[in-house]
């Protein structure tokens, strides 16, 4: 098995084996309860069957062929393939209809007798064993009994046909002798003596199959629940695991954070982030704002730093957040990396043009002109931008001109020293507006090129809000107006073919792709595997983190 991953695969390992089962692990479950719970339910149901067994001995002298001197020919003599023979002769339907016959009573034809029955030869022996079957143990014991006597007088009558035939013959001509006065001849003495000899060898010939064993005790073959729960517990195993590589094999979900990478041309991860938790994803909140020490919000302060390294010695300061397609967390990602920038005591702009679904609004809860109302010349930049001072507190959001601080209570602090805070970075939004008719041909105008390079001289960095590059168009032209890309990948929902076709797009933009961003992570691979960064969980961030801040608060302010 090898597991593929853009131009180049790699051999499964045992790991990769336990992993499958893992992520699988409901399919085996259910296979393993399943099929076993089936299995014993179909045995209950059954109706009870009982089966009887009898022995035959097959001789394998003829006395006969030695008091006449004479050796049998054309016939095998091997062991094996006589008493075969013998097992073959016993299921022949005379001997069915005798044994019934015997019986009497069983309302069974000979074909029904003979499907309810079996005759198997013994390894290394002359035995021929003997079996039936019925719902009646009575009936089963007497007929296999019928069965295996049946079966001797039958091989008698076979084996002395020939022989009866010629004693007949012998007696009919000394009886012509006889009548016609010749008794006392030689001819009539050699027909005599021909007579004795068939005689004897009819009689030596009566003991070539014998009953040496009746039946003694009868035993239920059907239902066996027990037996039949063993084997549907290996067979669901069995039947669990391979469904579980079948589903593996046919999903092309990607699972973890290294064939993203391999997929995207070897792009650098730059952060893993978990889902949102339910209350933040209700009420439409930010970790960054809500939960700013949390161990969540740990994962984009590492995706600042990390995005920091990447754009080192680089002019970047215009970058586009984008995925392939919708639902993999992108807005979420931008609207928290925006305010961990802010809180690193950056002057970020953020700027909402997934005019296809815009969403940051929801976030910051903003209602009000946009980016779409200044591009028409409607309202003046400045009076679009909405503040958010990053304080040590909350944050605020108000029009731009005139940035307040407010405390952990949501009220304006006055700029004295009784319980002012102090700004640590401001971040603007810029929402996006009312849609446009043609979003798309929107995004390539002049007038909102003219809005990114009024925001980049303003601001540290500006982050963009761009709508998925495999829907629409949307983002590949607005990769022509900034320094940098991001994607935002989302586990379980992004596929092999959409990071194919993605790497394809993104490889046709002359803008630099800096990196990619996972989330949803919770299925994927433990800290730091394979990478140099991953989630913080467990970590022991929190609240020591959140006073860190204000040391190095602090020492800057000195």
């Amino acid at each position: 098995m090898e597991v593929a991953g853009g131009g180049h695969s790699h051999a499964a390992t045992l790991r990769d084996y336990l992993h499958v089962v893992r992520r699988r692990k409901w399919i085996i479950l259910t296979a393993v309860v399943l099929v076993p719970a089936v299995a014993v339910a179909y045995s209950l149901h059954q109706q009870k069957l009982y089966q009887a067994s009898s022995q035959v001995l097959l001789s394998s002298q003829n006395l006969a062929n030695e008091l006449t001197g004479t050796q049998a020919t054309g016939v095998s003599l091997t062991p094996d393939r006589i008493a075969q023979t013998q097992a073959d002769v016993a299921r022949v339907p005379t001997i069915a209809q005798r044994v019934l016959a015997r019986v009497g009573g069983t309302g069974l034809t000979a074909q029904q007798f003979l499907g309810a029955s079996s005759v198997s030869t013994a390894t290394n022996a002359d035995i021929l064993t003997f079996f039936v079957t019925n719902h009646d143990p009575t009936l089963a014991r007497k007929l296999v009994d019928a069965y295996a006597r049946e079966y001797t007088i039958y091989r008698r009558q076979l084996d002395t046909a020939s022989i009866h035939r010629a004693l007949l013959s012998v007696n009919r001509r000394i009886r012509q002798l006889a009548r016609s006065g010749q008794k006392g001849s030689s001819l009539y003495a050699s027909f005599v003596e021909r007579q004795g000899t068939l005689a004897t060898m009819a009689a030596l010939q009566t003991a070539n199959a014998s009953v040496v064993q009746q039946a003694d005790q009868v035993v239920r073959v059907q239902p066996k629940p027990t037996r039949n729960g063993i084997l549907g517990l290996a067979l669901g195993i069995a039947l669990g695991v391979g469904l579980a590589f079948l589903w593996e094999a046919l999903d092309t979900r990607v699972r973890n954070a290294q064939e993203i990478s391999e997929k995207l041309g070897g792009l650098p991860l730059l952060a893993r982030i978990p889902v949102p938790g339910k209350r933040l994803r209700a009420e439409n909140k930010l970790v960054m704002l809500d939960e700013p020490s949390s161990v969540e919000a740990e994962t984009f302060r590492m995706l600042r730093t990390n995005l920091d390294f990447v754009t080192l010695d680089r002019d970047v300061r215009t970058i586009m957040i984008t995925s392939a397609v919708e639902q993999e967390g992108k807005s979420t990602t931008v609207a928290n990396l925006a305010v961990a920038l802010a809180r690193a005591g950056q002057r970020v702009a953020l700027v909402d043009l997934d005019l296809r679904k815009p969403y940051l609004d929801k976030f910051f809860d903003i209602s009000g002109p946009g980016v779409t109302q200044v591009a028409l010349g409607h309202v003046a930049l400045e009076q679009a931008l909405v503040a958010v001072a990053i304080t040590n507190g909350e944050s605020p959001r108000e029009r731009t001109g005139n940035v307040r601080t407010v405390g952990a209570n949501g009220h304006p602090n006055g700029n004295g020293a009784n319980g002012a805070k102090q700004v640590r970075g401001l971040l603007e939004v810029l929402v996006s507006g009312p849609i446009p008719p043609d979003p798309g041909e929107f995004v390539g105008t002049q007038a909102l090129g003219e809005i990114l390079s009024e925001l980049r001289e303003r601001a540290d960095i500006v982050l963009i809000d761009a709508p998925p590059v495999l829907h629409v168009g949307d983002a590949m032209t607005l990769s022509t107006k900034v320094d940098g890309i991001v994607v935002v990948t989302r586990m379980k929902v992004v596929s092999r073919n959409m990071l194919s076709e993605l790497s394809r797009q993104l490889a046709t933009v002359p803008t630099p792709v800096l990196g990619f961003v996972v989330t949803d992570a919770g299925e994927e691979q433990a800290y730091g595997e394979g990478y140099g960064y991953g989630y913080g969980y467990g970590y022991g961030y929190g609240r020591p983190y959140h006073q860190s801040e204000k040391a190095a608060q602090a020492r800057t302010e000195v």
